[in-house]
């Protein structure tokens, strides 16, 4: 045999291998599909937490108000925050100003968000979550706890994550 005529692949070669290529990627694709959505519902749940860290620390090093405002604006994906600051000369809070909304990963979106009968809460300067009763100074606002749920939105996926808040500020 001369060595031009032993290279390549036959044509029958070829079409086993796509053949095998393609059972393997049909047989996986659903399992991938799966394992995605459920990533998505994973990734919204840690920005929602990381967000209300945030606004957590802000308020402690800032010496601020920080409000997180769940499934507020146009839609339940989205949410917003909002920052007050101390005015010592008139002994009150500024007016808000606002960041958002900010939008979740596709496919996903907050339900049954409660922090104290409140879907938002905020932290005060010593790290503590508050209900937003907005009562005038020197009284304190009650404390604040909660949870909220982050879903997916694709009908066959029934993955659920959820956020809580406890009374110290803590998020998990």
């Amino acid at each position: 045999m001369h060595w031009k005529n032993n290279r390549g692949f036959s044509l029958v070669e070829l079409a086993v291998v796509l053949t095998v290529c393609g059972l393997i990627l049909a047989i996986s694709a659903p399992g991938l599909i799966r394992y995605l959505d459920a990533a998505r519902v994973r990734d919204a749940a840690q920005t929602l937490r990381e967000e209300m860290r945030l606004a957590r620390q802000k308020s402690v090093t800032l010496g601020t108000r920080n409000y997180v405002y769940t499934s507020w604006g146009s839609g339940p994906s989205q949410y917003w925050t909002g920052v007050r600051t101390w005015n010592d000369q008139t002994k009150t809070w500024s007016s808000f100003t606002w960041r958002g909304p900010i939008d979740l990963p596709s496919k996903t979106k907050q339900i049954n968000g409660n922090f104290g009968g409140y879907i938002y809460f905020y932290y005060d300067p010593s790290g503590r979550p508050r209900q937003p009763l907005e009562r005038p100074w020197p009284q304190i606002d009650p404390l604040a706890s909660g949870s909220i749920q982050v879903v997916s939105t694709v009908p066959a996926n029934t993955d659920t994550m959820t956020v809580n808040l406890d009374l110290a500020g803590g998020v998990w």
